[in-house]
């Protein structure tokens, strides 16, 4: 989609304002539209369906786009209703919107001339207020859109938590979401000879999707202790479906002939113009390295992910209320309400649990949202189902948050000239300096004093890692926008339809 920076944004109106058209979003408009609510659902993908149901551009022409999905079978079945709902016009789906801001008491007016002006103050007659859904249109983000909305439900999902370790700024070294998106999206690998490594549930599917798809994956590399899902073997086996697809990744890996290296990390990558090599090593039972068992492994790319991070910027601005005793998420009641009147919250913001979690939260919202914007009281019945299912898969999510958790000492492996702070270049020894000889004990502190978390990203990619180098809680973003905007957008001002 290309934009003009000199068109001027416009309003678009609706009963609800969906933003993100992942698993939560794409349930929790399909079942308010299906009790009658016309929905806009806005989305930064050029297509519906997140990063779990990421398909391929469709100029690739991908003949077997359902080979990199396990799920493929929920996803048509989500799409075929949303193409319904569309060609009904019950939702508006927007693609290529980036959601920036969300304006609590949009003012809706209307221009009817002259005769319509206040003389004294020239302000224009005052028509509502809703909800004001702001985003940033197309790749080239120049031009703002508004959509006008009396109830709004978040459903921006998770990011990739990262954390830095010598040469992970080479190029090659990229997330494993990442890989998994370009195999995904774009039919491409991130390399011939590929190390998938950290920690969590997301890298053996992209270690097996990576495999199957022509890769050599030259080694899996996994922190957790296999101990840790003996401890917890009772709430796992409860759940055998995610069970089989474990072993189902497991067995894909052992036909690829995959070397698996558990309870070891990489504690560098090595290279000139791109990643050539990582070292690795085995951890011990307090998470740190063990001397002597450095391994050096030569690949052309790194997929590396340390778990997953909610996307809170959005809540957060509205005056969410943000639970923040670890990684934060959004909380929400039994309907999965925020706080704040007339939001909503669902998926990987309330916690990251998963897809499965994801479309239980959204169809509860949705039942939730319909009845209350017709004035009538919820019926818990109407999404009974769901609610245990979303039980069930939170209770399952806490415990894989506990076997997955990354290695408690790998800010050790951190040198003193490692870059923590990406888009400041700012480097590990810099934080260690703030902390230890200037007083800092806060992230805010720690970024005045050092500029790491200024940049372009704000530090949603580097706080977690400079946290852990800083020896500090991550603590509230408080950003005041949930992407960058430029100048031009903020000074227009969206017209009326």
């Amino acid at each position: 989609m290309t934009t003009s920076s000199t068109t001027t944004p416009t309003v678009t109106r609706a009963d609800l304002a969906v933003i993100g058209a992942g698993p939560a979003g794409l349930a929790a408009a399909l079942t308010a539209a299906d009790r009658g609510v016309r929905v806009a659902l806005l989305d930064a993908g050029a297509q519906a369906g997140g990063q779990f149901y990421r398909q391929p551009a469709a100029g690739l022409n991908a003949r077997r786009p359902q080979a990199l999905h396990h799920a493929c079978g929920t996803w048509e079945a989500l799409r075929d209703r949303l193409a319904a709902h569309v060609a009904a016009g019950r939702i508006t789906h927007l693609a290529d919107r980036h959601v920036w801001f969300v304006e609590p008491e949009f003012v809706e007016s209307e221009f009817k001339g002259p005769e319509a002006m206040k003389p004294e103050s020239g302000a224009p007659e005052v028509r509502d207020r809703r909800f004001g859904v702001h985003a940033l249109l197309g790749s080239e983000q120049q031009t703002s859109e508004t959509i006008t909305a009396d109830a709004v439900l978040l459903a921006t999902g998770g990011y990739e938590k990262v954390l830095p370790f010598p040469g992970w700024t080479l190029p090659g070294v990229v997330t494993a979401g990442g890989a998994q998106a370009m195999l995904k999206g774009g039919l491409v690998l991130p390399g011939h000879e590929v190390v998938v490594a950290g920690t969590g549930p997301l890298l053996m599917p992209v270690a097996a999707g990576l495999a199957a798809a022509g890769a050599e994956v030259v080694a899996y590399v996994e922190s957790v202790r296999p101990a840790g899902f003996v401890r917890h073997a009772a709430t796992l086996a409860a759940h055998p479906g995610k069970v089989v697809e474990a072993a189902g990744y497991a067995a894909q890996l052992l036909r690829h002939k995959v070397p698996v290296m558990a309870r070891h990390i990489v504690v560098a990558a090595h290279g000139t113009d791109r990643v050539e090599a990582v070292t690795v090593a085995a951890l011990d039972t307090d998470g740190r390295v063990r001397p002597g068992t450095e391994r050096r492994i030569a690949c052309d790319a790194l997929a590396v992910g340390h778990g997953m991070l909610a996307h809170t910027d959005l809540p957060e601005s509205l005056g969410c209320t943000i639970d923040g005793t670890g990684d934060p998420f959004v909380v929400t009641d039994a309907e999965q309400r925020t706080d704040v009147d007339g939001v909503w919250a669902a998926g990987e913001a309330t916690g990251i649990g998963g897809a499965v979690t994801a479309l239980a939260e959204g169809e509860i919202a949705g039942h939730s949202i319909a009845a209350r914007l017709k004035g009538v009281e919820p019926r818990p019945e109407d999404w009974a189902a769901a609610a245990r299912t979303r039980a069930r898969m939170r209770d399952f999510s806490t415990a894989l948050a506990a076997v997955y958790a990354p290695p408690a000492h790998w800010a050790e492996q951190v040198t003193d000239d490692t870059v923590v702070c990406r888009c400041e270049e700012v480097p590990a020894g810099a934080i260690r300096t703030a902390t230890a000889e200037l007083g800092a004990t806060d992230l805010r502190t720690v970024k005045l004093l050092t500029r790491a978390g200024m940049g372009w990203c704000q530090g949603r990619i580097c706080a977690p890692g400079v946290a852990g180098v800083a020896g500090c809680p991550p603590g509230p973003a408080k950003r005041p926008f949930a992407r960058p905007v430029p100048l031009e957008v903020l000074a227009r001002e969206p017209e009326g339809p």
